[in-house]
């Protein structure tokens, strides 16, 4: 089981991915927060997607209240009640931002970006290089942000995850 914030949910339901979420980790769990945040957009694929995948029961919100450790305005209510569910559960927490990522180190969180569940997912054999690497461009196309630096090291790590196939 894994918690996931707002950016991975909308980035892969944008791609028609989110089923990868489930496939990588089982169950997800997301903070009300979240779920707002993702509902709120109508209509759209990340939303549709999303309540298919609670109707299928395989992703669920939780009510959590904030840790006092995340009392800043530097990071959005999302972030804040995504960290402190993974906090309480003693999960893996999937978000982009980085800024919020080390608030959940100091909160005790592991936590990874979408490209981990994009590696996770061609570690188990759910997708091929190149489905990793479309996706990444589609990712890119649609505003997804990533440095020259984290997009080679993302590309070389395909490379030695596939062995060059």
């Amino acid at each position: 089981m894994i918690v996931a914030d707002t950016s991975p949910l909308i980035v892969l339901g944008k791609q028609g991915k989110l089923e990868l979420l489930r496939l990588c980790f089982g169950k997800v769990s997301l903070p009300e927060a979240v779920l707002r945040e993702v509902s709120g957009r109508k209509e759209s694929e990340e939303s549709i997607a999303l309540a298919s995948a609670i109707k299928s029961k395989w992703i669920g919100a939780i009510k959590i209240s904030i840790n006092p450790l995340l009392e800043t305005s530097k990071i959005g209510i999302g972030e804040k009640e995504a960290i402190s569910l993974a906090a309480k559960l003693k999960s893996i927490l999937i978000m982009d931002d980085a800024l919020a990522q080390s608030y959940a180190s100091l909160a005790g969180v592991e936590a990874h970006g979408t490209l981990y569940v994009l590696l996770s997912a061609l570690k188990k054999r759910f997708i091929h290089n190149e489905d990793a690497k479309e996706m990444l461009y589609g990712m890119m196309a649609q505003g997804f942000y990533l440095s020259a630096e984290v997009y080679g090291r993302f590309l070389q790590m395909l490379e030695e995850i596939s062995g060059g196939n």
